[in-house]
């Protein structure tokens, strides 16, 4: 959630009782030290926090980067996204953090649990933001859960991500074999989110993330961006600068410049948002219809979680 989960989010989700991670996914390091600096100033629960990076990310760091930083921030937690994260759990489980890393298959989750991955996150092709393409997070859930228990990993803890909106997806999720739910989109849109107003205001004006987010890499392309560190597609809100898809298949490298440059020009006058830019977002975004509290999210999410997992065990009794 880079762009979106500053200190200030990742403190409140925190303070409410939620894992609160600083995103920092293609930022820099200064990015994440000042947004955990900003954590620290702001109320939560040290053993609640923590941050996520980009295993690409990682890799192109001096050696010894990671350790130092581990070292400096001491968080409870981290996430590692998009890649083979078994370089790394040594000195995340070193540094006495839970270590988190996200797969878009089975064998994804076997690799990571061999890895030494405390949460393997079953992320499906729902989530926003880049993310794994090929099933929804309810066809993985069980199929990953029952790879886990079959290999050995039963006590590897599974999350979910990916479609996971509210209270009803923690209750699915959990259903499905998940310990543990990953909300991206409802907390983009948060009081204390990065996201600027106008994202939040174009996730609460999305009234079906169906059928108003679209998923590929011509967001990153046309922003400048030609390979992702994570690899994988990103999916945001449809937009004018989302539009120019059609047309940048057909153009030459000339005219793709000059696309860009028609993005570029419509984020400067007008802003990251409804109109140009990327808001990234999952499709569940047209279940967020506020911009609210962090702390009013986790309350309402367990509250609704917890009455539809009532609800359901009196279908059976």
């Amino acid at each position: 959630m880079g762009g979106a989960a500053g200190g200030e989010l990742a403190a409140a989700v925190s303070a409410a009782g939620g894992v609160g991670f600083i995103g920092s996914g293609g930022e820099s390091l200064e990015h994440l030290q000042r947004e955990w600096k900003l954590a620290l100033a702001n109320p939560h629960d040290r053993e609640l926090l923590g941050f996520g990076l980009n295993v690409n990310q990682l890799d192109g760091y001096e050696p010894g980067t990671f350790e130092t930083l581990l070292k400096e921030l001491g968080p409870k937690h981290v996430y590692l996204s998009f890649g083979d994260c078994s370089t790394y759990a040594q000195a995340v489980k070193g540094a006495g953090a839970t270590l988190y890393s996200n797969c878009g298959d089975t064998a994804g989750a076997l690799a990571h649990a061999r890895a030494g991955v405390d949460v393997v996150v079953a992320q499906g092709s729902d989530a926003g933001g880049h993310t794994h393409p090929t099933a929804s997070v309810f066809a993985l859930l069980p199929q990953a859960r029952a790879a886990l228990d079959a290999n050995g990993f039963s006590d590897t803890l599974l999350a979910a991500a990916g479609g996971v909106a509210d209270g009803r997806g923690v209750a699915a999720a959990l259903t499905l074999g998940a310990d543990a739910a990953v909300l991206g989109t409802t907390f983009a849109a948060c009081t204390e989110s990065t996201y600027t107003a106008q994202q939040k205001q174009t996730v609460v004006d999305t009234p079906c993330g169906a059928t108003g987010t679209t998923i590929g890499t011509f967001i990153d392309a046309v922003r400048g961006i030609d390979n992702h560190s994570s690899g994988l597609p990103g999916r945001c809100i449809f937009n004018e600068s989302t539009e120019l898809e059609g047309a940048w298949v057909e153009a030459d490298a000339e005219g793709r410049a000059e696309l860009r440059e028609m993005h570029a020009a419509g984020v400067r006058t007008h802003g990251e948002g409804k109109q140009w830019g990327a808001t990234w977002a999952g499709a569940a975004a047209g279940l967020v219809t506020a911009v609210r509290p962090a702390a009013a999210v986790v309350d309402a999410v367990v509250e609704d979680a917890c009455e539809v997992l009532s609800a359901s065990a009196r279908l059976v009794e």
